[in-house]
């Protein structure tokens, strides 16, 4: 299709994983004409992901998809702790109990209104695509493969095979994996670590309830001599993935469903177990981050972006924040409401938060080594089922404390404050989050924190509730000024903002206690503007002389309009 100033979509995305989905459902909240096209022909039939953190959770139940995705999670009972075994029959070395620390839990159960979920990303897909077709704007078109991408200063023409034609579109999202075509064709570039190896990863079915014996883990890491790998059920029907390392010398047919089978049966320690292979799929275990991630109207997301280690589960989890980070902005430029410059701030955010991730995932790896993963040295691996091995399994033990950080990651899901063109700085000092530490705050580039207010109706609802489509501003009792500017500068841009008047008289909007009203960090005359992502963009922690023109020049630095 040769280029042309008429476009057939605003956005184009590539690859209807969680990420595309996302990106596609956000976009069509917004009312973008969104096309989503994946070279497989049906969504995926492997749990690549299990566990979704409690602010990827906040998302889905903006999104109205919340209880979809629990009614497909496995029950909590089932999710309390992760195990260190030699089999799962066999010695247990340690475990983590999530519920152990009753005053870290009720600090966690006040930081979201959504606990996290573990719910497999087969099951999880349809309920994003299912979502996304909901929106009018939205077209997914699967067994549709791209193969060249080229744009001009007007759009984005991307070739399709199998004679399915060409798309002309504003911009491209490309979320096409690990191995994306869009990044390696247009030469983004990664800086890549050292990689881990190649993994097995085995979907099967087996009846477990007698191994498992009531024991609430929900990962199981085994070590043995004849394999070292983890166990985790996907759902409460007997199907689970075994992920176990791949030696790369062997032909990729090495691994078939004879040799799976026998590894999950010396992993179980279950000789005779029944086992019914579902799927095997295998991947490089490695941390990679692209050096660009905007090449003019082509954009990555998610693996495409960045991959990294499993442990602490931040990929397909930084994937759908990257999303909903790009999507309203996105949404703002080919609706007219902001200048294509605005697209900048997405990697400006978005990546920093990529390669902090990457970084721990790479903490987390190292400290996994401690407690026999990937354990080579067969003069100890073959003694650790043995009354010599004592010295080995409490070496394991030892080292078991210091994987709480991966599971215990609040302050690495919460706590990054975002630096960009779209958030307006206030020049006070920046709260600081730890890995594990989420320390609340309305500083500018913050994450909105969630509290529990009572609303005129005498409902109890979260702030969590009434962010994540336009933007929201929060002002205090005597904080009118603000609103007022807020809406008529929004007026003027075509842009969605809801006000509320938030504090601690029963007659306001909504009605929170002292203690909560402090968490605002403003007095009650100030306001904090919160963007569609429910990032705070601006904060004004009292009253200026002339909000008005400080609201209108504050959005229009937001959108990055001259």
């Amino acid at each position: 299709m040769p280029p042309s100033s008429t476009v057939d979509v605003d956005v184009l995305v590539i690859g209807a994983g969680p990420v595309g989905l996302s990106a596609a459902l956000q976009l069509g909240r917004s009312g973008a004409k969104t096309l989503v096209v994946d070279r497989h022909a049906e969504l995926a039939h492997h749990p690549k992901a299990v566990g979704i953190h409690a602010r990827t959770m906040e998302i889905f139940r903006q999104w109205g998809i919340a209880h979809r995705i629990r009614g497909v999670s496995l029950p909590l009972e089932r999710c309390l702790g992760f195990a260190w075994v030699t089999r799962m029959n066999g010695i247990e070395l340690g475990k983590i109990m999530l519920a152990e620390d009753a005053e870290r839990i009720a600090d966690y159960a006040a930081q979201s209104p959504e606990p996290p979920c573990f719910a497999p990303q087969d099951l999880v897909e349809p309920i994003l695509r299912d979502a996304a077709l909901e929106c009018p704007s939205v077209e997914i078109r699967m067994s549709t493969e791209v193969t060249d991408v080229t744009q001009d200063a007007d759009g984005v023409t991307v070739s399709l095979g199998d004679g399915a034609g060409a798309v002309r579109a504003r911009y491209v999202v490309a979320a096409d994996g690990a191995r994306s075509f869009v990044r390696s064709a247009l030469g983004f570039g990664e800086v890549a670590s050292r990689p881990h190896g190649e993994s097995v990863n085995v979907y099967f079915r087996a009846d477990l309830d007698e191994v498992v014996a009531g024991r609430p883990y929900l990962l199981w890491w085994v070590v043995n001599r004849d394999i070292q790998g983890a166990f985790c059920p996907t759902t409460t029907d007997g199907r689970w993935i075994f992920n176990f390392e791949r030696d790369p010398e062997r032909p990729d047919g090495y691994f078939d469903e004879a040799l799976c089978t026998q590894l999950i049966r010396s992993g179980t320690g279950v000789a005779d177990l029944q086992v019914e292979i579902l799927s095997i799929l295998r991947w490089k275990h490695e941390q990679a981050v692209a050096e660009r991630w905007r090449i003019g109207r082509v954009i990555l997301v998610g693996d495409a972006a960045h991959r990294f280690p499993p442990h602490g589960g931040f990929g397909m989890n930084s994937g759908i924040q990257d999303a909903v980070n790009l999507s309203w902005k996105l949404a703002s430029v080919v609706l007219g409401r902001a200048d294509d410059a605005l697209l900048d701030t997405y990697p400006a955010e978005r990546k920093p938060v990529a390669q902090y991730n990457a970084e721990q995932a790479e903490i987390n790896t190292s400290r996994m080594a401690e407690t026999g993963w990937l354990m080579s040295d067969t003069t100890t691996i073959d003694i650790i089922e043995e009354p010599a091995g004592e010295a080995v399994r409490q070496a394991i033990a030892d080292a078991i404390p210091k994987q709480r950080e991966q599971f215990y990651s609040q302050g690495q899901q919460f706590g990054h404050v975002y630096s960009s063109a779209a958030v307006i700085d206030d020049g006070t000092p920046q709260p600081r989050s730890t890995v594990s530490k989420y320390v609340p705050t309305t500083h500018p580039g913050a994450r909105f924190p969630h509290l529990w207010f009572t609303d005129r109706a005498g409902e109890t609802v979260s702030t969590i509730d009434l962010v994540g489509r336009d933007f929201v501003l929060f002002a205090g009792a005597r904080g009118q000024q603000w609103i007022l500017a807020a809406k008529k500068a929004a007026a003027a841009r075509g842009v969605g903002m809801a006000c509320y008047v938030i504090g601690t008289d029963p007659d306001l909007d909504l009605l929170v206690s002292p203690e909560q009203f402090e968490l605002l960090e403003i007095e009650p005359d100030g306001a904090v503007l919160v963007r569609p992502d429910a990032h705070v963009a601006y904060r004004a922690k009292r009253s200026v002389p002339s909000a008005a023109a400080v609201m209108d020049d504050v959005l229009t630095a937001l959108l990055s309009r001259k």
